[in-house]
């Protein structure tokens, strides 16, 4: 009977290591932490739910932008906005308001944002 235990436990384990190692697992944790790290920075300006309304966006000279807006977003590049995020507003002929994140996150944190930022608008670049 303990032979089987242990034999039950250790199918157990592999099948867990397998399911943790996942891909769509893998998915699911860079777009929590990025939505983690939304919240974190950038929510102050752009909203808890990125609609442009933060708790400083009434302090700020120029609109903080609505990313929930699939419209507008939708003509941005990734590319667009991963410079944005990690360069910050005036790297992309924006607002100065907006700071640069490059030296607070990771390029692959970034790169998380902009994909969190595609569930905002639930939209793609389309030329």
């Amino acid at each position: 009977m303990k032979k089987g235990f242990l034999a039950s436990l250790g199918i157990f384990t592999l099948a867990i290591s397998a399911f943790a190692a996942s891909p769509a697992l893998a998915v699911e944790d860079e777009l929590g932490n990025a939505a983690n790290n939304y919240q974190l920075y950038c929510s102050m300006c752009h909203g808890r739910e990125g609609d442009g309304k933060g708790q400083l966006a009434e302090t700020l000279e120029v609109p903080p932008r609505n990313h929930t807006d699939g419209a507008y977003m939708s003509k941005r590049t990734d590319e667009q906005l991963f410079k944005t995020i990690s360069e910050g507003g005036e790297a992309t002929g924006f607002n100065s308001a907006m700071p640069s994140h490059n030296t607070i996150l990771q390029k692959e944190d970034i790169r998380g944002l902009v994909k969190h930022l595609r569930q905002l608008c639930n939209c793609k670049y389309a030329k």
